[in-house]
């Protein structure tokens, strides 16, 4: 699901479906609302036909079930110092958990700013674990509580309350990025080209990402789209996103990821040390799902 506020217009979904018998894994549908054509819509929806809270939680409860898993790129836990219920003695003195490894790790993950150096390295009620980690590795996330990013996050944590307990938090409901999705499985350089080309080259560059992305044990065969118009996907960057978001909860799945393991590259022992010592806190704080990082090549 790519969460956008609760006006709807910029919330879209994504449904896949895996085909165990044949192999396939096809795009059910996608789409920014209701009675959109091309979208893998099979019947005709009363109410509202944007994605708004009601029209969502009834899309949600009509699909979910056993076998589904959710995705959505949106904080899905809030940063620790709003969580927290305990007198604050201020961050350079906090003993919660999570508090002290940020403050204990900031140096080696947070990089300071050329234009305010004396600007604080972290500001956990702004901030979870995986936001210092992820800008250390190249991932481009967004401050879970930064700027503009209030209202989605509140948003989120709603649906994520309110859906509960159909969905659990890492048990089938995941938090999502797709920029750091495109940026592990494609590199930095195609993610920056989805953002900065002409339109015409985003549409042929989203075209190439549906195409390559992996589907199971056959790496030629992409998606199937059987039900959904291609370009219904590529030319809506929404509608796009809902479809990286789905299909990075199939590679949670499949590949059975490990959290901030995952992000263990040997080649900086801080930052190895840092996700070390992060241990399980991320369960509580918070963890955006990324693909395993993809095998180098045989030369």
């Amino acid at each position: 699901m790519n969460l956008g506020g609760g006006r709807g217009k910029s919330t879209a979904v994504a449904r896949l479906e895996l085909d165990e018998a044949g192999g396939e894994l096809r795009v059910a549908e996608a789409r920014l609302r209701h009675g959109h054509r091309g979208s893998g819509e099979d019947r005709e929806a009363g109410g509202d036909s944007l994605f708004r809270d009601e029209a969502l939680v009834a899309y949600l409860e009509r699909w979910v079930d056993d076998e589904t898993a959710v995705a959505i790129n949106a904080p899905l836990t809030l940063p620790p110092c709003i969580r927290c219920t305990l007198p604050c003695p201020g961050v350079g003195r906090c003993e919660v958990p999570v508090v002290a490894w940020m403050r204990r790790h900031a140096d080696g993950l947070v990089r300071p700013g050329r234009s305010d150096p004396g600007k604080p390295s972290v500001t956990p009620y702004t901030q979870r674990a995986v936001d210092l980690l992820f800008m250390r590795a190249g991932l481009k996330p967004r401050e879970s509580l930064g700027q503009g990013m209030g209202p989605l996050s509140a948003r989120a944590v709603y649906l994520r309350r309110v859906l509960s307990p159909r969905l659990r938090l890492h048990e089938n409901l995941i938090e999502v990025h797709p920029p750091a999705t495109v940026i592990r499985l494609f590199g930095e350089a195609v993610e920056h080209r989805l953002r900065r080309a002409d339109t015409a080259t985003i549409w042929e560059l989203r075209k190439q990402i549906l195409a390559e992305l992996p589907c199971g044990q056959d790496p030629a065969r992409g998606l199937g789209f059987r039900y959904v118009w291609p370009e219904v996907v590529v030319r809506s960057p929404h509608v796009f996103d809902a479809i990286l978001c789905a299909h990075m909860v199939f590679l949670w799945a499949a590949d059975s990821l490990r959290g901030p393991a995952e992000l263990h590259d040997g080649r900086d022992a801080g930052v190895d040390a840092a996700i070390d010592a992060l241990e399980l806190l991320w369960l509580e704080d918070g963890w955006i799902w990324i693909p395993r990082a993809p095998t180098p090549s045989a030369t």
